[in-house]
């Protein structure tokens, strides 16, 4: 069996789709990239680094077909995975 992963954004699909969910979320931190960067800088204390980052590198879901990210405030990123 083969996968897929779809990235929707706020509803939006992201043109691409992935045969991994590590590409698929390697493509949300290049997307976010520079929001991510500014955000490591504000921050001066390794912990708070560590759980930003948390919110980003969640393991894929795998008892459902849909993993949930978080950016910032007001960014919905779901990685769905499909199987065929």
């Amino acid at each position: 069996m083969q996968s897929l992963y779809i990235v929707v954004e706020n509803g939006e699909v992201y043109p691409t789709a992935y045969k991994t969910y590590q590409a698929a979320v390697v493509a949300v931190k290049a997307k976010h990239a520079e929001y991510l960067e500014d955000m490591i800088k504000e921050l001066k204390h390794l912990d708070m680094i560590e759980s930003m980052l948390a919110d980003i590198n969640v393991p894929e879901n795998k008892d459902s077909w849909k993993t949930n990210l978080y950016i910032e405030k007001g960014i919905n990123i779901e990685i769905c995975k499909y199987s065929f």
